[in-house]
């Protein structure tokens, strides 16, 4: 479910609030920043959110939207993933459901998908050794089929002209 305009006026707000309590200022370029990312469906990378910025009109460094990231991942409006690729890619925590990852390490298509039995087997592990769950993550590396079986893969094709109509 995306969020509706008044969620994202107010975790703009939230978010304000956050930087105040550490001493930064809400800059237009954060404020704007907020907007996108929250508005924004799947996952992306830094690149990707700064090419929608240019194309959007908005002129902001490197440097700056990535401590930009890291502070929307720390005030909890964003979760930041590591799917061994070498890109840390993001997604929107607000209204955003648990789910798990799958990515491929031939297509690098990235799969979210949810499993009551695994979800009940990992709280299972937990409270055997003692525990209560807290947070977690999950994430498959997994081999496309497709792939390896035609040397073309239909998710593949799909990312790249994603990132093709992206450019330009």
């Amino acid at each position: 479910m995306d969020p509706t305009a008044a969620e994202i006026e107010q975790a703009v707000l939230a978010f304000e609030a956050f930087l105040r309590e550490k001493r930064l200022k809400m800059t237009d370029q954060r404020r704007t920043m907020v907007r996108v990312v929250l508005d924004k469906r799947g996952h992306f990378t830094a690149d990707e959110l700064n090419r929608k910025l240019v194309a959007d009109g908005e002129s902001v460094s490197m440097a700056t939207l990535y401590r930009a990231l890291a502070l929307l991942e720390e005030a909890g409006l964003l979760e930041g993933h590591d799917f061994a690729d070498g890109q840390r890619r993001y997604e929107r925590a607000l209204h955003r459901e648990h789910h798990d990852h799958m990515i491929c390490v031939d297509c690098r298509a990235v799969i979210e998908f949810t499993n009551e039995r695994i979800e009940e087997l990992q709280e299972e592990v937990v409270r055997r050794h003692g525990f209560s769950m807290h947070d977690h993550s999950l994430t498959l590396f997994v081999k496309c089929d497709e792939w390896h079986g035609t040397g073309a893969c239909a998710r593949r094709a799909k990312i790249e002209a994603s990132q093709q109509a992206s450019q330009g």
